[in-house]
């Protein structure tokens, strides 16, 4: 199986409801560019759209895992298109934070998301409103959120496309919280619409 890596280094913000139909595709006023949707082509027309060495620009549903939806072929090749993940997500560290009182008691929140390669990064949210950050637990892509007080935050998660959805409400009181695979309930997949890109010069086989 060979996975071809692409990015979307222009996302575009017109409407695509508001495109004129152009067959599959549609076509962008704006830019006065035809948009061509991933969902109604194949792996090797996608990736021969990819190499035709023009700027290509396409509408793209991409899942939590990271593969684009493409048109099934009759016979599949077993080749799928797969967005890179973002750099928050490959660059994620902790910060610094400072020292507790000795005299208040803190916790932590750990947990970790279902998806292997997933696309999400975990942010959490107390009631002031603070953001606390988030370290990776290397080798296992669990989150761990420290240094706690007793309270109430929200655990939501920041999809590539930059869309945060909430995945749960958490209540700290006398003990630290571990939430296992934690996942929104609704389909979190999303749509980018802007010029696609090779990630980078290689074909990754698998």
């Amino acid at each position: 199986m060979r996975d071809v890596k692409v990015s979307f280094p222009k996302p575009c913000d017109q409407p695509w409801e508001a495109m004129a139909p152009h067959g599959c595709s549609r076509h962008c006023a704006a830019c006065d560019t035809v948009i061509h949707d991933l969902e109604h082509m194949t792996a090797d027309e996608a990736e021969a759209l990819l190499d035709s060495g023009t700027e290509v620009c396409v509408r793209a549903r991409i899942a939590p895992d990271g593969v684009v939806k493409l048109k099934p072929a009759g016979r599949s090749t077993g080749r799928r298109l797969v967005a890179a993940a973002s750099a928050s997500l490959m660059l994620a560290t902790a910060a610094c934070q400072t020292a507790p009182d000795s005299a208040e008691p803190r916790y932590r929140i750990t947990g970790k998301f279902p998806w292997k390669d997933q696309l999400y990064d975990a942010e959490l949210t107390s009631a002031d409103g603070r953001k606390w950050p988030v370290r990776r637990e290397p080798g296992t892509g669990r989150f761990i959120f420290d240094n706690l007080v007793p309270g109430v935050y929200v655990l939501s998660t920041i999809g590539d496309c930059g869309t945060r959805q909430v995945v749960e409400t958490i209540t700290i009181d006398a003990a630290s919280v571990d939430l296992g695979r934690a996942a929104p309930e609704s389909d979190d997949s999303c749509i980018i619409i802007g010029v696609m890109v090779p990630a980078d010069n290689r074909r990754l086989r698998g």
